[in-house]
């Protein structure tokens, strides 16, 4: 039987709520529970999000807002949590997050990898993240840093475009369960974004219809590793992928890497070995269909055994 979720529920009766789930302040009122404004990130992990289009920060008790809301390539953008509350509010200052919006559909950019410290922000404080982009870190072949850093300066892999920058966090008299995301869009001018192999592909040859390439990741010394197969197949199945854009497919090296080099060649078969020392062979987190650029992809992953880990 369909169980509706919290957020359906509160979704679905916000617009109802007049008292009792309103956040107290000393400015005014925060949204109501359920409040997720359209043409923003939709955070899966908050009660609401406070979207600094949407609001009078003059007269919100907390808020997220941006230094400007256009920035280009290797020019500083900041991005300002300030408390008016009158009470403390937790946050994990790591716990920042880039969306990029393409065709109407957000995709979470960065970080991938976030440590999980936490602050408190009191009455009448803030605290600012800074901002830039700078893309040189990618020629060539280079790969961004998957994130864990306390702000975004610099970060690299950041095409031209709509993006989202956001945090999470809790008043400290509150439960974790009832965060609160905010949320800041800014337009990005830059150049498009180039999906290419990395530089860790150091060989490529055709097997038959199969192109097998070979990678420098990983250490093929090690007792701890074993050679794997990251294998793609272009697929006309009528499925659903998980999909991608190219700053996505840029923080996934292994999937970066046969996607782009299927197009480099045109081939419908891609078979990428690399040694890896998780258990599954590449922790098995990425076989599945995946979408990007009008394309669909079959991902599987194996250890390669006998004459299969010749190289």
């Amino acid at each position: 039987m369909f169980r509706p979720s919290r957020r359906t529920l509160l979704a679905s009766i916000g617009g109802l709520v007049l008292s009792g789930c309103l956040s107290r302040g000393s400015r005014g009122e925060l949204p109501v529970e359920g409040t997720f404004p359209n043409g923003y990130p939709e955070y899966d992990d908050v009660e609401r999000v406070v979207a600094y289009g949407e609001i009078d920060p003059d007269t919100t008790p907390i808020y997220l807002e941006p230094s400007t809301t256009t920035l280009t390539e290797n020019e500083g953008a900041t991005f300002t949590l300030t408390n008016a509350a009158g009470r403390t509010f937790a946050l994990n200052p790591y716990g920042w997050r880039l969306h990029k919006r393409v065709d109407d559909r957000w995709y979470h950019v960065a970080p991938w990898e976030v440590p999980l410290p936490l602050t408190n922000l009191r009455a009448g404080d803030s605290h600012v993240w800074t901002l830039r982009v700078d893309n040189a870190a990618l020629e060539p072949g280079g790969s961004p840093d998957r994130g864990g850093g306390q702000e975004p300066n610099p970060i690299a892999g950041l095409g031209g475009g709509e993006y989202a920058f956001g945090t999470r966090g809790w008043f400290e008299d509150e439960s974790h369960e009832d965060a609160i995301g905010f949320s800041a869009r800014f337009d990005l001018e830059t150049e498009p974004l180039e999906l290419t192999p990395s530089d860790a592909i150091s060989e490529t040859k055709w097997d038959d219809e199969t192109l097998v390439a070979m990678s420098d990741r990983g250490d093929a010394d090690s007792d701890s590793t074993r050679l794997g197969a990251y294998e793609l197949v272009r697929t006309d199945d009528d499925v659903r992928g998980d999909p991608h854009i190219t700053e996505t497919l840029m923080r996934n090296d292994q999937l970066r890497d046969v996607v782009a080099l299927a197009r480099e060649y045109d081939a419908d078969r891609v078979r990428l070995k690399e040694y890896d020392g998780t258990h599954p062979i590449f922790g098995s987190r990425d076989d599945g269909y995946y979408e990007y650029d009008g394309e669909t992809y079959e991902i599987s992953t194996r250890e390669l055994e006998g004459d299969e880990t010749d190289e």
